[in-house]
């Protein structure tokens, strides 16, 4: 019979992993109040400097892709350190940064680490959290989520306004010290085993190039219109490779994961309610601290202070939430 007790060094681990995912999402959001002092230093335009947000999460997103596959290769205890070293390697990068082209080199390691972190944090809760209690941790782990895009312009805002955009890298330093602290301690366990499984490294590579695919498209048509020829030649491309990774997903001998989940009707809904409240939630913590600052005129801390409110309530409704999950389960009737 499975003990309801949660062993003290299993918090220490989702704790740990849950910190260097909450640095990762934290100065994701945090650089968008920073954009328009980023355009006036380095002497770029909102067209490219917008790519520390859309490249981040862009290689965040082919990351997790592979974590199906390593999160089984590869013990926790490994993983989290390779997470901690590429998140150290990209602060100190980004910090250091004399030009746009570095500081984006040090965004790109940090989006390795979130990537890893991120489903890292959440396999614990599924493998070593009593089922009785996943509700409870996976809403807990879902506060990292959820309240660090919002929480990051607003600590972004404070520290551009009173120091420099750089303090949001040194600022992080101490955190990220705690989690390597923290995952030393805690996370320890032998591999799952992938029993003879080989990696799809094609699978991750058509993934990557058509996930850049549409969002160099989305991007061509901010800059050169909707009904632009580069737009449409690019649409044209990126639907070509949709139609690719389609088929390779139906006849492909490996898969990252396994589509077939995709039939059940149920996790499909599931799955674009989670996205869409996603998307929301990071679209308007890029939206509207460029909106204050450019049309408001308001100064970066203001801006990141306007998404603090919202923070808060997030983090106080996730884990009751969850705790709800484990009591009546995911319908729940009066």
């Amino acid at each position: 019979m499975q003990s309801n007790t949660v062993p003290v060094k299993t918090k220490v681990s989702i704790l740990a992993a849950g910190l260097l995912s909450f640095i990762g999402i934290l100065v994701e959001t945090s650089m968008t109040v920073t954009f328009p002092t980023l355009m006036r230093t380095m002497h770029v335009s909102l067209a490219t400097v917008q790519w520390l947000t859309t490249a981040y999460l862009l290689l965040v997103t082919i990351v997790m892709s592979s974590t199906a596959f390593v999160l089984k290769r590869f013990t926790f205890r490994r993983l989290f350190f390779f997470a901690d070293l590429m998140s150290l390697a990209g602060t100190i990068t980004a910090m250091v940064a004399p030009n746009f082209a570095l500081l984006l080199a040090g965004r790109m390691l940090q989006a390795v680490a979130t990537g890893i972190a991120t489903p890292l944090m959440f396999q614990l809760v599924f493998t070593r959290i009593p089922f009785k209690q996943i509700g409870l941790w996976t809403g807990l782990a879902s506060v990292i989520v959820s309240l660090a895009p919002a929480l990051g312009p607003t600590y972004g805002g404070i520290l551009t306004s009173l120091w420099s955009w750089r303090a949001i890298f040194i600022g992080i330093l101490p955190v990220l010290v705690a989690a390597t602290l923290l995952g030393a301690y805690g996370l320890h366990g032998a591999a799952l085993g992938t029993q003879g499984q080989q990696f799809d490294f094609g699978g991750l590579a058509l993934l990557g190039i058509t996930f850049t695919s549409l969002v160099w498209t989305l991007n061509l048509a901010g800059t050169h219109g909707w009904i632009s020829a580069n737009f449409g030649m690019s649409m044209f491309v990126a639907m070509l490779l949709v139609a690719s990774m389609t088929w390779y997903a139906r006849r492909g001998q490996r898969h990252l994961f396994d589509y077939s989940i995709l039939k059940n009707g149920v996790l499909r809904q599931r799955l674009l309610q989670y996205f869409g409240l996603q998307l929301i939630n990071i679209g308007l913590s890029f939206v509207l601290p460029l909106f204050a600052q450019d049309v408001l005129h308001a100064s970066p801390m203001s801006a990141g202070l306007m998404l603090l409110p919202g923070a808060l309530v997030g983090a106080i409704v996730a884990p009751l939430a969850g705790k709800i999950y484990d009591r009546r389960g995911a319908r729940c009737h009066s």
